[in-house]
C-alpha cells in the first residue's frame, strides 16, 4: 500500500476549513514522511488553482462545492486513469461518498468525524438539512461491511445508533500539538477573561457565553468576552450582545492565526466551548495543553475532550444559568481553576499527532491486508 487517495469536502486552504481538515493535514502529511503517497480529492473554491501541493501531499481541487458527493464516483475514476491507488478513504464531515460501492476491488475505509442529527437544522436551510439527515440515515447501507474509524466514544454510539455495527468501529482520538501549545507563563491571564475559539455557526451556539455573562452581571459578577473566528452567525451574534448591552464587553477578533490563538488561550481565565455537537472537541484539548481550564456544554464530542471537574466543567446541556455557574465556581476559586489547569496539561499530553498518524498507519495497513488475503 503506497498511494492512499482521501476524499474531504476541503483541504486546509479552503476559507471554511476547520478541524475536520486539521486531522486530515496533521494525520496525512505525517504519513507522507514514511513514503507514502497521499492524494486528496476535493472542492474548488474561488481563487483556488486546481491541483496543489501541501506538506508533500497532492491536492485536487476537481469538485463541485454542492454535488462532491454526486461527482465524487466519476472524479475517483478519472484520478485512477492518472495514479495508481492502493488505498481509498472517505474523510466524511458532511456527505458521504460511499466509494466502497463503487470500487470493490480497491481496499477502502471511511472516518467520521460525527454525525450531525437534528443539529444540521442549526447549521444549513431547511432543504438541504433534510437532504443531508436523509444521507446520514443511509450510510450504515452504504457502509455496511466497510472499517470505520472516528475520534470519539460519542460519535461510536451515534453511529451504532444509525445502525453501524460496533465492531466494524475503531477509535483514534484528535490530537495536538503538545510541543507548540504549551502554558505561558502564571501572570499573563488576565481577570475575569472568557475566551471562544471555532467557527461562528448556528449550532456552535455561542450566544449562550453572552446569556451566561448576563446572568454573572444580575449576580455582580462582570466578565469580558473574545470571540475568534468567522462564520455566517457572526452579525447575529453582534447583535446579541447589542440586545444585552454587553458590546463594550465582547470583542469579536475575527479570523487568528494559530500563535495568536495559543496567546488567547494563554491568557485566558476559561475557555468556554457551547457546542450543540462536537465530533471530539479539539479546541478543549488545545486550551488544556495551553493550561487554560475548560468550561463546555455537556454536549455529545465534548463530554468526550473535557474531564468533567479534573480538567474543567461540563455543564448542563444548553443551560446558560448552569453555564454561568460553572464560570462563577471558577473565578471565585483560584485554586480549583489551577488545579484543573495542571490536570488540563497533563490531560492533553495523552494526545499527540505522531501518535495518532502511527494507529491511523496501523488501522489501513491492517485493513489492506485483510482484503489482499
Amino acid at each position: 500500500m503506497k498511494t492512499i487517495l482521501v476524499l474531504n469536502w476541503r483541504d486546509l486552504k479552503h476559507p471554511e476549513a476547520g478541524g475536520a481538515e486539521v486531522h486530515f493535514q496533521e494525520i496525512f502529511r505525517r504519513l507522507v514522511r514514511k513514503d507514502y503517497r497521499v492524494i486528496l480529492l476535493t472542492t474548488r473554491f474561488r481563487g483556488c488553482t486546481d491541483q496543489d501541493t501541501q506538506d508533500g501531499i497532492t491536492v485536487l481541487r476537481w469538485g463541485a462545492t454542492y454535488f462532491f458527493n454526486w461527482q465524487a464516483p466519476f472524479l475517483i475514476r478519472r484520478a485512477l486513469k492518472r495514479y495508481p491507488i492502493d488505498f481509498i478513504v472517505d474523510d466524511v464531515n458532511k456527505l458521504p461518498f460511499f466509494s466502497p460501492c463503487f470500487f470493490r476491488k480497491i481496499p477502502c475505509a471511511a472516518f467520521f468525524h460525527h454525525l450531525f442529527g437534528r443539529t444540521i437544522f442549526e447549521l444549513a436551510w431547511y432543504p438541504m438539512a433534510l437532504y443531508i439527515l436523509l444521507f446520514e440515515k443511509l450510510c450504515s447501507l452504504g457502509y455496511r461491511s466497510t472499517p470505520i474509524c472516528t475520534v470519539s466514544q460519542s460519535t461510536v454510539d451515534d453511529l451504532v445508533n444509525h445502525g453501524f455495527n460496533r465492531g466494524q468501529i475503531t477509535v483514534i482520538e484528535n490530537s495536538v500539538d503538545t510541543d507548540l501549545y504549551t502554558p505561558g507563563p502564571a501572570d499573563i491571564r488576565k481577570p475575569d477573561l472568557l475566551f471562544y475559539a471555532g467557527r461562528l455557526k448556528r449550532y456552535k451556539n455561542v450566544d449562550i457565553i453572552m446569556d451566561a455573562m448576563k446572568i454573572l452581571d444580575d449576580w455582580h459578577h462582570s466578565v469580558h468576552l473574545a470571540i475568534a473566528g468567522t462564520g455566517d452567525d457572526e452579525s447575529t451574534l453582534s447583535t446579541h450582545a447589542a440586545k444585552l448591552g454587553l458590546t463594550d464587553r465582547v470583542t469579536f477578533l475575527g479570523y487568528i492565526d494559530e500563535m495568536k490563538k495559543i496567546e488567547w488561550y494563554r491568557s485566558a481565565t476559561i475557555f468556554v466551548m457551547p457546542s450543540l455537537k462536537e465530533g471530539w472537541g479539539i479546541t478543549c484539548i488545545e486550551a488544556s495543553a495551553c493550561g487554560c481550564a475548560v468550561i463546555a456544554n455537556d454536549a455529545p464530542g465534548l463530554c468526550d475532550s473535557v474531564r468533567d471537574k479534573v480538567t474543567g466543567f461540563l455543564y448542563k446541556n444548553n443551560d446558560a444559568h448552569s453555564l454561568a455557574d460553572c464560570i462563577n465556581q471558577l473565578i471565585a476559586d483560584p485554586a480549583r481553576r489551577q488545579s484543573m489547569e495542571k490536570a488540563g496539561r497533563e490531560w492533553a499530553m495523552q494526545f499527540s499527532w505522531d501518535n495518532s498518524a502511527e494507529r491511523m498507519e496501523q488501522w489501513l495497513l491492517a485493513i489492506a491486508q485483510k482484503k489482499r488475503s
